[in-house]
């Protein structure tokens, strides 16, 4: 007979704009090749209900260690850690562009990744890196478009200095 899995662990999430959203729920966590760890979490939102009115839901979502903050006296150590088997990098990289239709965002893929649907469409890196820099546009965390990306995408951000300096 296998354990149920534990309860969701609550943590502060930290949004873009530097709010705080108090209590989200980590449920579990995952490390990608290159060392870094994912963290899979739950918003508790609101929703439209069939019919009218709205009903609580909840939001999902990966994110990294910098988008959160442990709670005073929440224990994260019994939250279900997967880390991640290696797999040979491709000879050369290739990207796809999910999902962004009529100004809308959309996700990048690394190719032959099985979360893409038939409608991406094909770009280099350098595109890759352009749909990544749009707000809004994602990396699959599935196939290896974040590890690869994103520490790319964000290289040197912080050496930027202030207005006046």
């Amino acid at each position: 007979m296998t354990e149920p899995p534990p309860p969701p662990a609550p943590i502060t999430l930290l949004l873009p704009d530097g709010q705080a959203i108090a209590r989200v729920w980590l449920y579990e966590r995952e490390q990608l090749d290159s060392g870094l760890w994912m963290y899979r979490i739950g918003v508790p939102l609101w929703q439209t209900a069939v019919g009218g009115g709205v009903e609580p839901a909840e939001y999902s979502t990966w994110v990294t260690a910098e988008q959160l903050r442990p709670l005073p006296g929440v224990d994260l150590g019994r939250v279900p850690a997967h880390p991640r088997t290696r797999t040979p990098a491709p000879a050369r990289w290739a990207w796809l562009l999910d999902g962004r239709v009529h100004g809308r965002p959309g996700t990048v893929h690394a190719e032959g990744c099985p979360s893409a649907t038939d409608g991406a469409h094909p770009l280099g890196t350098m595109q890759a890196l352009d749909a990544l820099a749009r707000p809004g546009t994602t990396a699959c965390t599935v196939c290896d478009a974040a590890e690869a990306l994103l520490p790319i995408l964000a290289h040197g951000q912080n050496d930027v200095p202030a207005a006046g300096d």
